[in-house]
């Protein structure tokens, strides 16, 4: 997994599959870049093919240490299947959708 860090906003890149076999590095990259002072993330859903409980785990931890932080974390184009668990699990106010912005990224594979 490449991570760049850049000032806030920032953008973390994911794809491929978001697993129990990919969550730990996935949580400790969101981890990182929070915890680098990136407060406001983006995280670009486009890439990724599929997404288990143990991936929806991370983000909500990394949108929760965001917001404890003073920031937040907002999904970019999560496919119909990672909006169906969003609505089925009640969490659009945790992981809201936001519209794509120009901003850093923070980049990394989840295959």
């Amino acid at each position: 997994m490449t991570t760049i860090l850049r000032a806030p906003p920032a953008t973390v890149v994911l794809d491929g599959e978001i697993d129990i076999a990919t969550s730990p590095a996935i949580r400790e990259s969101l981890m990182a870049a929070i915890n680098a002072g990136n407060v406001h993330l983006a995280v670009d859903m486009s890439g990724v093919t599929f997404i288990d409980a143990s991936g929806i785990g991370v983000l909500v931890a990394a949108a929760n240490r965001a917001r404890r932080a003073g920031g937040g974390l907002s999904l970019l184009a999560p496919s119909w299947q990672v909006r169906r668990l969003l609505d089925v699990f009640h969490l659009e106010a945790i992981l809201p959708i936001a519209e794509r912005l120009g901003g850093p990224s923070v980049a990394g594979s989840a295959a």
